[in-house]
């Protein structure tokens, strides 16, 4: 019998998905895969009629890493696809390209049995979500300057000019949809070459390594560039930068809060990224989040108990919207 409660199958095939009969889903997994999240999954779809199809993908050490072509394929021929391989996929041209055709995706990567909990992050009214959600992406794009502190000792500034705010609801029912169930988020891609001040990363580093860090690591950005870092486990952020060898990876990408009410900062990328009152920025591609910067991946980088001023005043405040 699987443990993974039906409940939460039901809220990631149904509500997040929108599961129908006789549509393929396929599953992307590779070596790291969490094999019960796998099983309910395919057992869920085949109770629902659906046609579950396992689509093997090569382990990546580096987020965002481009998938062989018969994984696009494999998207393609589907009618919708849930990335549960242990790295990060989700930024690819492979996902890209499925999207743009119509199939609809969820990016679950590194997901695992216990993410589906009961009263966990999963266990969430996504369509309850989606109002505040769009709300923040709105609040985004009306600005002109942002500003993000936190208790720890963050301050970053910078432009958010002319860009589109992006708002992930873990609702992906329409045709060409891609979320990231159990994140529920909003942000946006600071204009490059903009921000300036001091990220303290007290949250987790997500997929450099497993874990939250067990102690802060300040990092200083300077016109929109990493210029350097102080902290022990800030070699996480280092090595990969290093491993991918590109100095596009050194661009702010991406400022966003989380906003799923029962997330934690746990060794669960997904669900640190996810939780309320969380922030996160990443360095790198800023493509799929509305910059310019075709990096070859995507880091991000969690903070805890964020405040985001928008054109001066505190917007949004512990996960919520605050009035102007």
């Amino acid at each position: 019998m699987c443990a993974i409660p039906e409940a939460t199958v039901a809220r990631v095939l149904d509500t997040c998905l929108g599961v129908r009969a006789g549509e393929r889903v396929a599953l992307l997994r590779d070596p790291g895969t969490d094999a019960a999240v796998l099983t309910a999954l395919a057992a869920g779809l085949e109770a629902r009629r659906a046609v579950p199809v396992l689509v093997e993908v090569p382990a990546f050490a580096v987020p965002g890493t481009e998938p062989p072509a018969a994984v696009a394929e494999a998207l393609l021929a589907a009618d919708a696809g849930i990335e549960l391989t242990s790295a990060f996929i989700g930024s690819s041209r492979a996902r890209q390209a499925a999207t743009a055709a119509g199939r609809r995706y969820l990016a679950m990567p590194a997901v695992e049995a216990g993410t589906f909990r009961l009263g966990g992050p999963l266990d969430v009214d996504f369509d309850g979500l989606v109002a505040t959600t769009l709300a923040l992406a709105r609040a985004w794009e009306e600005a002109e300057e942002y500003r993000i502190t936190t208790p720890g000792g963050t301050d970053l500034r910078g432009s958010v000019a002319g860009r589109k705010g992006r708002a992930l609801t873990g609702v992906a029912r329409n045709p060409g949809d891609y979320m990231a169930p159990p994140d529920v988020e909003s942000g946006t891609a600071p204009v490059e070459g903009s921000s300036n001040g001091v990220v303290v990363i007290d949250g987790d580093f997500l997929f450099m390594g497993r874990g939250p860090v067990s102690s802060p690591v300040e990092l200083e950005i300077r016109d929109g560039q990493l210029i350097g870092l102080d902290g022990v486990e800030g070699e996480r952020l280092t090595e990969m930068i290093a491993r991918v060898g590109d100095p596009r990876m050194a661009n702010l990408a991406e400022v966003a809060v989380g906003l799923n009410p029962q997330g934690s900062v746990c060794g669960v990328p997904m669900e640190t990224e996810s939780t309320k009152g969380s922030a996160h920025i990443a360095f790198g591609n800023s493509i799929a989040y509305g910059g310019t910067v075709a990096a070859p991946a995507h880091l991000d980088c969690v903070m805890r108990d964020a405040t985001v001023y928008l054109d001066g005043v505190p917007r949004i405040v512990g996960g919520e919207l605050v009035a102007a």
